[in-house]
C-alpha cells in the first residue's frame, strides 16, 4: 500500500463535519495547474494504477466525485473521477476515457495531515505461486 500525506493548516479544518468535501477540495492538489504538474504525487499514484496499460498515459483532470466520512473515527473514502489520455506513437493513435477510483483517507488533526492510502495493485497473488 502506498500512502500520500498532505499537510494542511489547522485554520482550514472545518468547524462542521458536513464541510469535509469542501475542505478536501481546498486542500488536495486538484487544481488544473497542480494536476498538470509532473511532480504531483496524487496524480502519479493514480497513474500507477495504469502503468501496465501500454502507451504514454497522462492525467489531464482530477476532481473529487464523492466523500464518505466517519467523524468519530476521522476516516473515510474519497471517490476520484479523473481523465486519462493515452498516446501510442507507433500507431499514431490516441485514446482517452474517464476513470473512477476509491481511496481510503484519514484526517490526523493533531498533526495537520490528510493521509490517503492507495491499494498496491502490483501485490503478488497466491494463485501465481502455483
Amino acid at each position: 500500500m502506498a500512502q500520500l500525506k498532505i499537510e494542511y493548516s489547522k485554520e482550514d479544518y472545518p468547524s462542521f463535519e458536513n464541510e469535509i468535501p469542501d475542505f478536501l477540495n481546498k486542500v488536495l492538489p486538484l487544481g488544473e495547474k497542480e494536476v498538470l504538474n509532473p511532480e504531483n504525487e496524487l496524480v502519479n499514484l493514480l497513474l500507477s494504477y495504469h502503468s501496465d496499460d501500454g502507451g504514454a498515459v497522462t492525467v489531464t483532470r482530477v476532481k473529487l466525485d464523492w466523500v464518505k466520512y466517519d467523524p468519530e473515527k476521522k476516516t473515510g473514502k474519497i471517490g476520484f473521477k479523473y481523465h486519462l489520455a493515452w498516446h501510442y506513437a507507433c500507431t499514431y493513435s490516441d485514446r482517452d476515457y474517464e476513470k473512477n477510483d476509491k481511496i481510503d483517507f484519514v484526517i490526523d488533526h493533531g498533526a495537520g495531515l490528510i493521509i490517503l492510502t492507495f491499494l498496491d495493485l502490483n501485490t503478488r497473488s497466491t494463485a501465481e505461486e502455483f
